[in-house]
C-alpha cells in the first residue's frame, strides 16, 4: 500500500476517534423526563417590578457567580432569575436531602437511628473497620460524628488535611465533616428500603410534592468530573441533580415543618429533631459564617434562626421558617464530561459566597415588612 493511502487511513481513523470522543463527552449524565405528577408553582406579585429589578441587578452585577436564583413566599414564586428548571448537581447540598430521606425511612419503620454499623454489616474491604468504629450509629452519621476516619469518595480538602487518627475519638464525640458518614448513609438507605436513592426519593418526595423536573435517574454515582475521584472506600458517592424550582419546594417543606400543600410528607417531630444544633461550629474552631451550627446534615444560622443546605460551586438553599421565605441559588457545574471540564477550567468556579444570597433574602424580608 502506498504511503499516502496509509497516511490518509490513519488521519481518517484519528478523525473518527476524535469525533467519537467529542460526541461521548457531550452526552448528558441526566436529562429532563416527562412525569405525570408535576405541579407548577404559583406566581405572586408581592414584589414590585422595580424591586425585582433591584434584586436582579444585585445578582447580576454585584454578587459573585449567581447564575440562577428563585425565591418563594408561602410556596409561591416572588422572584426568579435564570433557568430555574435546569438540572444542576447539588454537590454537598445533597446531604440535606438525605436527612429528609432517612427521616422518612425511620418513620416508616424501615430503620432505627440507634442501629450500628456493625449490626448493619457496614465494613470496608480494603481498610476494615475496628470494633470501636463499628459501634457508630445512624444517628452518629447524621451528625457527622461517626468516629470513622477513613478516606472516602469525593472528600473535600478539609477532610483530607484534617483527618484525625483512627480511634482518636469514639463515635458521637467529635464533629468531623467527612464523606464516609454521608456516603454510608446512602448505602444504608438503599439497604434498608430495597430501593435506590433516586427511586426512594421519587416515591416519597418528588411525587407527593409534585416536583417538575425530577426523576429517579437524576441520582447518579461516582465522579461528575472528567478525572475519576476514586478512593479505597467500598461506598460510592451519590450525586443528586435537581432544578432550582424543585429545590425551592424542598425549602417550603422544611419551612412548614414537613408539611407541603396540606400533606404531611415528613413529621414535624423529625423536622424538629433534625434541625437541632447538635454541633456548635465554634467549639471545633470552624468558621463558616453566617453558619454557626450543624444538625442532621443541615447547616444552621442560630442567631437568625435560618436553615441552610450548602454545596460546592454555589449551590445554596436558605430557609426562614418564621416568614416562610425560601431562597435558592444555583450555579451550573456541568452535566457531561465536556461541560464539567469547562467548569473546572474556570479559575473562579467556586467564587460564589452564601452572603450574596443572604443579602437578597435580607432586603426582600425588609421590603415585605413595610
Amino acid at each position: 500500500m502506498k504511503p499516502k493511502k496509509i497516511l490518509k487511513r490513519i488521519l481518517l481513523a484519528l478523525l473518527f476517534l476524535i469525533a467519537a470522543f467529542v460526541t461521548y463527552s457531550l452526552i448528558p449524565r441526566v436529562g429532563h423526563s416527562q412525569n405525570s405528577y408535576a405541579k407548577p408553582l404559583k406566581k405572586s406579585n408581592l414584589l414590585s417590578i422595580s424591586f425585582q429589578e433591584e434584586l436582579r441587578k444585585f445578582a447580576q452585577d454585584t454578587a459573585t457567580k449567581t447564575e440562577v436564583v428563585i425565591a418563594l413566599k408561602n410556596n409561591e414564586i416572588i422572584f426568579e432569575k435564570g433557568d430555574t428548571k435546569k438540572l444542576i448537581n447539588l454537590h454537598s447540598a445533597r446531604k440535606s436531602i438525605m436527612s429528609l430521606l432517612i427521616g422518612i425511612a425511620k418513620e416508616k419503620g424501615m430503620l432505627q437511628l440507634d442501629e450500628s454499623l456493625g449490626s448493619l454489616g457496614i465494613d470496608e474491604s480494603k481498610t476494615p473497620l475496628t470494633e470501636q468504629e463499628k459501634t457508630a450509629t445512624i444517628k452518629d452519621l447524621l451528625m457527622a460524628r461517626s468516629g470513622v476516619y477513613l478516606q472516602a469518595e469525593a472528600e473535600v480538602d478539609y477532610a483530607r488535611d484534617n483527618r484525625p487518627k483512627r480511634e482518636q475519638y469514639r463515635p458521637g464525640e467529635f464533629f468531623f465533616y467527612n464523606n464516609f458518614d454521608f456516603n454510608v448513609l446512602g448505602a444504608i438507605l438503599e439497604q434498608k428500603t430495597g430501593k435506590s436513592i433516586g427511586e426512594f426519593m421519587e416515591e416519597h418526595l418528588a411525587k407527593p410534592m409534585g416536583m417538575q423536573d425530577f426523576s429517579a435517574s437524576n441520582v447518579v454515582y461516582d465522579s461528575p468530573w472528567p478525572i475519576p475521584n476514586k478512593s479505597l472506600s467500598d461506598y460510592p458517592v451519590y450525586w443528586i441533580y435537581m432544578s432550582a424550582r424543585d429545590l425551592a419546594k424542598i425549602g417550603t417543606l422544611v419551612a412548614q415543618n414537613g408539611n407541603y400543600e396540606n400533606k404531611q410528607i415528613i413529621s414535624a417531630e423529625w423536622m424538629d429533631e433534625s434541625l437541632k444544633p447538635y454541633t456548635k461550629l465554634a467549639d471545633f474552631n470552624l468558621d463558616k459564617a453566617p453558619l454557626d451550627a450543624y444538625g442532621y446534615l443541615w447547616w444552621l444560622d442560630t442567631d437568625e434562626n435560618l436553615i441552610w443546605a450548602d454545596g460546592y460551586g454555589g449551590q445554596y438553599l436558605l430557609i426562614d421558617p418564621a416568614t416562610k421565605l425560601v431562597f435558592v441559588q444555583r450555579n451550573f457545574t456541568g452535566n457531561s464530561l465536556m461541560s464539567s471540564g469547562l467548569f473546572l477550567l474556570d479559575k473562579h468556579r467556586d467564587a460564589s459566597h452564601k452572603n450574596d444570597l443572604k443579602h437578597l433574602y435580607e432586603i426582600t424580608k425588609k421590603y415585605l415588612e413595610k
